[in-house]
């Protein structure tokens, strides 16, 4: 378990991003805050346009301004700002707001301190670069060594997340590789320069189940190499299951539940995330339809009023609090968060920022 003195190595407070121009903006990220641990995997759950992807490319300032922009809040990184002068699990460094960062500063911690696996590996690694030139620039860029060195450092990395006769395969090219090679590719690039925060949105989308199952087994083993922290996005609670530590559920731009992955699992607190829950197949299981979440995750340009969640909910039961005032994020049980008017205790919750440095003792199998 977490030292008492450990602080987050990523803390995001009440993030709102909206999109838009002259004819009116959309929050597509809206209050959002949660915090990463050192050596902690976070889980973002929800559904399509919740804003899951939206919060990951804002921690590395990658949303285009325009038509995007940070109207509130801060992303702390307490990584580091320049080369990294401790292991990953350090974290006693000052916290800086990412979102105020000098653009030079910036790219210091962008690939080199933090670094992303984008969803789509074949749109992400650029058609006509070879592999070895994509990996190399990153290295070049961020880390002190001569082109020679950073071959080597490419060939290594290659080597390490599985892929045969490394050297080769740096002079391929992204076409003349499976889906589950380029990913593999994509987590060498992201790791080449030992980052301490990987962002992974959906690492294992358009993979067959094989393949997803090795990709995900080589992430856990690298992370409990590297002693690094994951932020992990998926839409697949079986993932969370095996993989996470702590849990933000996602609705509508806004984190509808928090905690950790045991107390997610075992006492549900929010609506739609019983309904995710209710939706996945058991084993042993004889009903011969899985339960579904009615309707559709709203348009963000044309919110309902009150909980986001109300045309939704089976909790409802016309309550006319659910559709007029919306819920905040509050700390319902111990470490435990929900933004649900009907959830039991939640009149009596206690407003406190999402904060969790829980990491399961046992290994995530």
């Amino acid at each position: 378990m977490p030292t008492p003195a450990e602080q987050p190595l990523l803390r995001i407070e009440n993030l709102a991003v909206s999109f838009g121009g002259d004819r009116g903006r959309v929050l597509a990220v809206n209050r959002v805050n949660f915090s990463v641990y050192p050596r902690q995997t976070l889980a973002v759950v929800g559904e399509s346009g919740c804003g899951k992807s939206v919060t990951a490319l804002s921690t590395l300032r990658l949303v285009p301004t325009p038509p995007g922009r940070f109207d509130g809040g801060r992303i702390l990184w307490s990584g580091g700002k320049g080369e990294k002068t401790g292991p990953a699990s350090d974290s006693n460094t000052t916290p800086v707001n990412l979102l105020t960062l000098p653009d030079r500063d910036m790219r210091s911690i962008r690939g080199n301190q933090i670094a992303m696996i984008f969803q789509e590996p074949m749109t992400s690694l650029n058609p006509v670069y070879t592999i070895g030139e994509q990996i190399l620039e990153a290295i070049l860029l961020h880390q002190k060594v001569d082109r020679r060195q950073a071959v080597e450092i490419a060939t290594a990395a290659l080597a390490e997340v599985g892929i045969a006769d490394p050297g080769p395969r740096l002079k391929e090219y992204p076409h003349r590789l499976s889906g589950g090679m380029r990913q593999r590719v994509m987590i060498a690039m992201a790791l080449a320069c030992q980052p301490r925060l990987l962002l992974a949105d959906e690492p294992t989308t358009a993979l067959d189940v094989t393949i997803q199952a090795q990709i995900l087994e080589l992430l856990r083993r690298l992370q409990e190499q590297r002693g690094m922290s994951v932020l992990l996005i998926t839409h697949d609670l079986g993932v969370v299951a095996e993989n996470a530590d702590t849990v933000a559920v996602m609705y509508a731009g806004r984190v509808v539940e928090f905690g950790s992955v045991v107390d997610v699992f075992r006492e549900p607190l929010h609506p739609y995330t019983k309904g995710l829950f209710a939706s996945m197949p058991v084993l042993g299981d004889e009903r011969k339809r899985l339960a579904t979440i009615p309707g559709n995750v709203p348009n963000p340009a044309r919110l309902p009023k009150g909980c986001p969640f109300n045309p939704r909910c089976a909790e409802m039961n016309n309550d006319a609090k659910c559709g007029s005032d919306d819920p905040p994020l509050l700390e319902v049980r111990e470490k435990h968060w929900a933004a649900c008017w009907h959830t039991p205790g939640y009149a009596q919750g206690k407003a406190t920022v999402p904060d969790l440095a829980f990491r399961r003792e046992t290994a995530k199998v």
